[in-house]
């Protein structure tokens, strides 16, 4: 009896291959932006859409959205920074709202050389701060480790990277064809039960969700958001946090209280890792802390950009 269930288990293992399913192709996102007087910047690895405000000679801003995120997220803080003097650069991460969708893994170094295609195009030189929310977190906090003389401070909200027992089950999207088969089969509503959690405030914040719903049925989202998981460091950054320790840049952290995808209580490991760290809490807010109270989000982002010299 056992001989007989190796015998298929071994079969069933060389057969999966053959008929795991193929995840969205890459189809570029043309038909969907020539309506649209979208501002574009290009690199090797795909078009980026993002958008400007302020001031051409004011100090850079750049948004960096959350790993289930677009660039429309930081809706509820875009005025506030400008106002208080800064231009203002937010944009769509590949593999998310209407930027490309890169047949390539979505490594940290994707996302970095995204970012660098965007200051170019830009003609940014200054030091710019970057201010992430979740996975953008980590994207720009890599940045800064790699181009330090480009960045001038980082503010990090709801930041991810995080490892924690909870987090655990999403391990599995780095088995090969299993992951496949779970986000060809189920991939839309794991990424919406997401969102759903992202938000204390779900009722004042029905828009996040309806963007959210139009850039879904893009091609090629449940595979970037695979690949993103397989190959950068989500769900754990700690090496990342440990060497931004051992930097002068100045890093700015904010949390909801009641997140649930990186809670509140990993501020401990951040105090240890990163040690010029200003850690600051908000209640009633979840993950995205910017859109569930982003008055006070957008008066300790911009107390904190004040005080950089």
């Amino acid at each position: 009896m056992r001989l007989v269930l190796g015998f298929l288990i071994i079969a069933v293992l060389l057969v999966l291959p053959l008929l795991a399913p193929q995840l969205e192709n890459h189809q570029p996102l043309i038909d969907y932006r020539q309506e649209r007087n979208l501002s574009l910047a290009a690199s090797e690895s795909g078009i980026t859409r993002y958008q400007s405000w302020g001031r051409g000679n004011d100090p850079v801003v750049v948004l960096i959205h959350s790993f289930n995120g677009y660039l429309e997220t930081w809706e509820p803080n875009i005025e506030a920074l400008v106002n208080a003097g800064y231009r203002v650069v937010a944009y769509d991460l590949f593999g998310r709202g209407l930027s490309d969708r890169p047949l390539k893994p979505h490594t940290l170094s994707l996302f970095r050389e995204q970012l660098t295609a965007l200051r170019d195009t830009l003609g940014i030189t200054k030091p710019m701060h970057l201010i992430g929310a979740s996975f953008g977190c980590v994207i720009a906090s890599d940045f800064a480790l790699h181009h330090p003389d480009q960045v001038k401070s980082l503010t990090l909200t709801g930041p991810a990277g995080w490892p924690d027992d909870k987090n655990a089950a999403q391990e599995w999207a780095r088995k090969p064809f299993l992951g496949e088969y779970i986000f060809y089969y189920a991939g839309k509503p794991l990424l919406l039960s997401k969102l759903d959690s992202y938000l204390l405030n779900q009722e004042d914040n029905l828009w996040a969700k309806a963007y959210w719903k139009v850039y879904q049925n893009y091609p090629g989202v449940k595979r970037a958001a695979l690949s993103t998981l397989r190959y950068s460091p989500v769900l754990d950054y700690t090496a990342g946090w440990q060497n931004l320790g051992k930097t002068k840049i100045p890093v700015q952290f904010i949390w909801g209280r009641q997140d649930s995808s990186f809670p509140y209580y990993h501020h401990r490991e951040a105090e240890k890792l990163i040690p010029q760290a200003e850690i600051v809490a908000i209640d009633s807010a979840e993950h995205w802390v910017n859109v569930d109270q982003p008055a006070e989000t957008n008066r300790a982002i911009i107390d904190f950009l004040r005080g950089i010299r």
